[in-house]
């Protein structure tokens, strides 16, 4: 049987597998125009792979050890890319390096998957507040695309292509926010000598403009709050309630325990580990909000504020939250913008800016003007009036 051949599809594809009366499994082509070396090896399954013979040299002595190894399969790999990874790989060969160490060393490396689970997650579970929203983040946008890749085959492109995707399936904010946790694991990686590069680098924010400025007033306040109080869900009914009065954001509430509250002094304490800013927040409880608590002191026994089924705390309140909405007539509202209604109603009946920060917690007085700026749209429309009042009383203009 002829065994050197030229190494096209159209020849490659004629082929027949190995005769079964062959002494060896498989047999193996050469092509002259191929890289030294190349061989296409066909079972006596008729399946072809390709294969590339070398020899390296031993160290210390003056003789070399012959070696093999598979570097893809027909018809996966067209011969023109076979021949050109034969020739990178007699040139790492020339170069000293030997390519299958060097896979052996690749295929010990971590995936991406592997290295956040084993390395990033348990050093960030405990030093990061933020580690059950940055594992979930992980899991349901990161770890399906990238997750099986080793920090190697890991390219820009790949990065990039992620970036933008998840600003069409979410929002600008949230894809940024993956990009970058994506960025800080990498970075990690490199600091523990597990990688060389950060292929997130160059790769640009997108702009965000989603901010949001939904809130509860007026007319649809009423109807919010008449339609919680026919909630037959009171567990999740007092939690809305709860989180409206007191500007707390979500998961604060949630988990809320008995042992944070004082009755007699009226105020609720947010310990540091549960708060968003690491530092314990003190929260002054309202009328209502002492109204709420002493319901839920009679109603249940449980070490949580507002329990859940089982013994844990209330985990999902959203179905509760649904209803409402839909006995309310009210639409785009989340459970956030309770908060944020808070802060409007603080700030449009005579609060001021470094009321509404330590209301809502925030470190600086900047943030909450920053991210509430248009809280006071009302105020300042009264003001921007005053200005006007003035200009035509000293004028004389008319003000219509």
């Amino acid at each position: 049987m002829r065994r050197q051949i030229r190494f096209t599809r159209k020849v490659i594809d004629s082929l027949p597998p190995c005769p079964a009366e062959h002494t060896s499994r498989e047999i193996e082509y050469t092509s002259a125009e191929a890289p030294p070396g190349l061989k296409l090896v066909v079972s006596k399954r008729g399946n072809k792979s390709w294969l590339l013979r070398y020899s390296i040299p031993l160290p210390g002595r003056p003789d070399s050890q012959k070696r093999a190894i598979k570097i893809g399969v027909f018809p996966g790999m067209e011969p023109a890319e076979a021949c050109r990874v034969a020739l990178e790989m007699r040139d790492q060969i020339a170069r000293g390096i030997d390519p299958l160490e060097e896979r052996s060393k690749e295929a010990a490396a971590p995936t991406l998957q592997q290295f956040f689970l084993h390395d990033y997650l348990p050093h960030a579970r405990t030093s990061l507040r933020s580690a059950r929203d940055i594992e979930t983040r992980w899991r349901l946008h990161i770890a399906p695309t990238l997750g099986a890749l080793r920090f190697a085959d890991i390219k820009p492109a790949d990065i990039l292509r992620l970036h933008d995707a998840k600003r069409v399936q979410t929002c600008a904010a949230t894809a940024n926010r993956i990009l970058s946790l994506l960025k800080r694991v990498i970075n990690v990686a490199i600091t523990l000598e597990r990688c060389e590069r950060n292929p997130c680098r160059g790769i640009r924010m997108h702009p965000e403009h989603n901010v949001r400025n939904r809130t509860l007033a007026g007319d649809e306040l009423k109807r919010f709050l008449a339609a919680l109080a026919e909630e037959p869900n009171r567990v999740a009914a007092d939690f809305l309630l709860f989180s409206l009065v007191t500007a707390g954001r979500r998961e604060e509430c949630l988990q809320a325990r008995w042992e944070e509250i004082s009755l007699e002094q009226r105020i609720w304490q947010i310990p540091a580990s549960r708060s968003k800013s690491g530092k314990s927040r003190t929260v002054p409880l309202s009328d209502i909000a002492m109204q709420v608590l002493l319901g839920r002191q009679t109603a249940s026994d449980s070490e949580y504020v507002f329990p859940g089924a089982s013994k844990g705390h209330l985990v999902n309140p959203s179905k509760a939250f649904v209803r409402v909405l839909l006995r309310a007539g009210i639409g785009d509202l989340k459970i956030h913008d309770l908060r944020r209604s808070a802060a409007t109603l603080l700030i449009n009946n005579g609060g001021n800016i470094s009321q509404a920060q330590k209301l809502l917690g925030h470190s600086s007085s900047t943030l909450t003007a920053t991210r509430y700026a248009f809280l006071a749209e009302s105020q300042l429309r009264s003001a921007s009036q005053l200005v006007a009042d003035a200009v035509s009383l000293a004028g004389g203009l008319s003000g219509g």
